[in-house]
């Protein structure tokens, strides 16, 4: 009985501490709010969540989900949430000129915050 017992503890303990969060740590409250406030509504029309380095700051990219709408734009926002531009969308690399640069130039991707299942 307590093998089994130490069995189960081991079990639960490599659960948990193999299990992700499905929005990425140490991000601003706003992104992280914003994310988890809409992550479950099947008609939000964001498909991921990806953190860059542009013009030295970090921005945070929500990009559409194709399921939904296939053109449509991506939104850069600030970490503060504030809205910096959008991109892509119809027009196509035509439009990814924000704040006077193309964002897909001149941005380092950073890494996924989230990413719709």
């Amino acid at each position: 009985m307590k093998t089994v017992l130490i069995f189960i503890i081991i079990v639960l303990l490599t659960n948990i501490a193999c299990r992700k969060s499905e929005i990425a740590s140490d991000i601003p409250n706003c992104i992280y709010k914003e994310i988890a406030a809409n992550k479950n509504n099947a008609s939000w029309e964001i498909g991921s969540v990806e953190e860059y380095i542009f013009q030295n700051k970090l921005v945070y990219a929500f990009g559409p989900d194709g399921k939904i709408i296939a053109d449509a734009s991506t939104g850069i926002k600030e970490a503060n949430c504030n809205l910096l531009c959008n991109i892509g969308g119809f027009g196509g690399p035509s439009v990814n000129l924000c704040n006077g640069e193309n964002f897909y130039q001149k941005a380092v991707y950073k890494r996924t915050i989230w990413k719709k299942k």
